[in-house]
């Protein structure tokens, strides 16, 4: 079995990079496609999906960033896509509303990449209750990490390298990161070894 993850950034393929040994155990088990883009992974999953889809034990996790997007609706576009183009068991994931939301989700992972952080000054603010519903989660994470204070602008890679490490999948508090690790599970654990 090979879980086969489509992702549209390259941000997101160094965040399942990091994580993803603690969910599959063996790390050959994974391989990572990272497009430029929306509209590069619309593409792929009609262009290269088929092949790989076609690989025997292969699995497939499709993730994007919900953005402004509807949820519902974003997620029905991809369904069409993939049922079309898909000839092995698949999930979908939509990260709600940026990577930067499961950074948010995980305050403890946030600090040991950028110590100045002291997370115990937001666990208890609303607006962080609901990491999910923070509307330009990098925006918030550029305010709140004094490291990157005064940037007009968040490299997604660089964030995404030095938080993803740290996380822990299994106290985050971002829904959308952990329907994303159940989805994984479902998948994995539905092969024989």
């Amino acid at each position: 079995m090979t879980l086969y993850i489509y992702t549209e950034e390259q941000s997101a393929e160094k965040c399942f990079e990091s994580f993803l040994p603690k969910v599959v155990l063996d790390s050959e088990r994974f391989k990572i496609f990272s497009h430029g883009g929306r509209e590069n992974l619309l593409q792929a999953l009609k262009k290269t999906l088929p092949s790989v889809s076609k690989v025997d034990g292969a699995k497939i996790l499709v993730t994007i960033d919900q953005d402004n997007y509807s949820c519902k609706e974003l997620k029905q576009k991809l369904e069409e896509i993939i049922k079309e183009n898909c000839h092995c068991p698949y999930k979908i994931r939509i990260v709600c509303k940026e990577l930067e939301s499961w950074f948010l989700g995980d305050l403890e992972a946030i600090s040991k990449a950028y110590p100045r952080l002291k997370s115990g000054k937001y666990r208890n603010k609303s607006e962080i209750k609901n990491v999910d519903e923070i509307n330009k989660p990098s925006e918030k994470l550029i305010k709140m990490i004094k490291e990157i204070d005064g940037r007009k602008f968040l490299s997604k890679g660089e964030l995404s390298e030095k938080i993803s490490p740290h996380l822990n999948i299994d106290i985050n508090s971002s829904v959308s990161f952990q329907q994303t690790i159940q989805a994984i599970k479902s998948l994995t654990a539905s092969s024989q070894y």
